[in-house]
């Protein structure tokens, strides 16, 4: 079994799955399909009740499983087509702020550091 989004590039493998976490896939691909409301959908598939955590040992575990990755997937997808998060721009730039080598962007004196900013303002 395979799991695709042409509009993500999504494309996982889902042919190891539990009998149990298939159930879970079929029922979402169903929800998916409704058009269920994205937070129904939301408390369905991410609580801790899902059979999704319930085997997992740690954080990481989840977040490599492929299923985790298709039901994000489906997710954000039903997100996208009901309007709650924004369609993704291909081939666009993002500008960022050219990082400081110093690591932070304004220094304090140790002194002023129980001052309102206000007070430090004044100070200068």
């Amino acid at each position: 079994m395979r799991y695709q989004n042409k509009d993500s590039g999504v494309d996982i493998d889902l042919g190891a799955l539990t009998s149990e976490k298939l159930r879970l896939f079929e029922t979402a691909s169903e929800l998916f399909r409704k058009n269920t409301s994205w937070f129904e959908f939301e408390q369905f598939v991410f609580s801790f009740t899902s059979p999704l955590f319930r085997q997992a040992k740690n954080r990481a575990d989840v977040l490599k499983d492929p299923l985790y990755v298709a039901l994000k997937d489906m997710w954000l997808q039903l997100g996208i087509n009901q309007g709650f998060i924004a369609r993704p721009q291909h081939g666009t730039e993002t500008k960022t702020r050219p990082a400081r080598p110093h690591g932070t962007a304004r220094r304090r004196d140790v002194a002023a550091a129980y001052q309102s900013s206000l007070s430090r303002r004044r100070s200068r």
